[in-house]
């Protein structure tokens, strides 16, 4: 793929043995375009696509060295749709939950594992998911790590607190709310940063102790 033009910018000028690395995968020769992404000059998506490329590239590098072909992955369509379908969609809660996965997107992310494993991940709090009004369920993206692993740590505080019988809704909210017990962060960035576990789990109980009430 060749990367975004850039004003005043030429995307490669090497003669065909210099650039004949690049077709092997070797993407490291080229330098990443930049700009303002949403502008005429390099859109978001297209910056995407040309990162996606170069990765691509050398991963068709080491499937070449094996005698294998990235065909075997399926057809550049599903291939794309199955990249596309674990992004996370804009909700209406997004300013104070962040980002939500649908059910197919959470079952992809979590290794296309079944929808009843998923029912039996939330019975076991396992996993965090939210019922809307019109009975859909949503899995809040700040419940992962970068690996889209649930965080270590936040099953323990989900039995802490589902046990208080609070609703799943201000369950969500409370863990991603600012604490002055946790010096201002969330429970969740609490977590996330690897702080002590047994400051978060005290936080926890005393929390629920007064949901319960």
């Amino acid at each position: 793929m060749r990367p975004p033009s850039r004003s005043g910018t030429k995307s490669d000028d090497r003669g065909p043995r210099e650039a004949a690395p690049r077709q092997a995968g070797l993407a490291d020769e080229i330098a990443e375009p930049t700009g303002h992404y949403g502008s005429a000059e390099i859109p978001y998506p297209e910056h995407v696509a040309w990162l996606v490329g170069q990765e691509l590239g050398r991963l068709e590098a080491r499937y070449a060295g094996s005698g294998r072909s990235l065909a075997e992955l399926g057809s550049p369509r599903e291939v794309a749709e199955r990249m596309v379908a674990t992004l996370p969609s804009p909700s209406p809660w997004d300013e104070l939950l962040g980002s939500f996965y649908g059910p197919g997107q959470v079952a992809r992310v979590l290794g296309n594992v079944s929808r009843q494993a998923i029912a039996d991940r939330r019975r076991r709090c396992t996993l965090l998911g939210l019922k809307t009004a019109d009975g859909h369920w949503v899995y809040p993206v700040f419940q992962f790590d970068d690996d889209h692993r649930v965080l270590a740590g936040l099953p323990a505080l989900l039995r802490i607190l589902t046990a208080s019988g609070i609703d799943d809704w201000s369950l969500a909210g409370w863990l991603t709310s600012p604490l002055r017990s946790l010096e201002g962060l969330t429970a969740i960035d609490w977590l996330r940063d690897g702080h002590d576990p047994e400051t978060l789990a005290q936080v926890t109980r005393d929390a629920a102790s007064r949901f319960a009430q």
